[in-house]
């Protein structure tokens, strides 16, 4: 996994992404959340325990 830079990676884009959460919960299991859009994941790192920490990329 990699750690969320604070906006949706170029690689994400389109795609549905997996992650685990600042709090410890993971995300998007299993079968993803689209990582942008209108119903897409939050990528900004506001030091809330929502905020994504790491991510995967679903093929």
């Amino acid at each position: 996994m990699k750690r969320n830079p604070g906006f949706c990676p170029p690689e994400a884009t389109g795609k549905r992404v997996t992650g685990t959460l600042r709090n410890g919960d993971r995300f998007g299991v299993p079968g993803g959340w689209p990582a942008d859009g209108r119903t897409g994941c939050r990528w900004s790192l506001t030091g809330h325990s929502h905020d994504i920490e790491f991510y995967e990329v679903l093929a």
